[in-house]
């Protein structure tokens, strides 16, 4: 994914491979933090990627212990 300042649910979408309303879901619950903006919201690619990391299931340390 290219980087660029904000993200879009559409973004996010296409990357997971999820339907929309699941990121929607996400957002407000509060697991992924974003902008409203109108009608749409944006994400930060960071915090995108933070919500990311926050879902692993193995660290990178853990990984190469193994």
């Amino acid at each position: 994914m290219t980087q660029r300042k904000w993200l879009y649910i559409k973004d996010i979408c296409d990357d997971l491979k999820v339907h929309e309303e699941t990121v929607r879901t996400w957002i407000r619950q509060g697991k992924l933090a974003a902008y409203k903006i109108g009608r749409d919201y944006r994400i930060k690619p960071e915090d995108y990627e933070k919500f990311l990391e926050e879902r692993r299931t193995t660290k990178d340390d853990e990984a190469t212990e193994n």
